[in-house]
């Protein structure tokens, strides 16, 4: 949500296009995050987390 409200108010103004791709990407990680936190079912993200970015930080950190 913070990425949305920071789009819509600081660089929508100056950048229309760029401001809009804040304010949607913000608000659809928060819809993620809603139905994540409703349902029992898997996300989009999640699943990212899950299978991308997880395994990468655990060969960063060495576990």
């Amino acid at each position: 949500m913070a990425l949305s409200l920071f789009g819509f108010a600081s660089i929508w103004p100056y950048y229309p296009a760029t401001g809009a791709g804040f304010a949607l990407i913000g608000l659809l990680v928060t819809l993620d995050d809603v139905i994540e936190h409703m349902t029992p079912y898997p996300t989009p993200l999640d699943q990212v987390c899950k299978r991308a970015v997880y395994p990468m930080l655990k060969r960063i950190e060495g576990f």
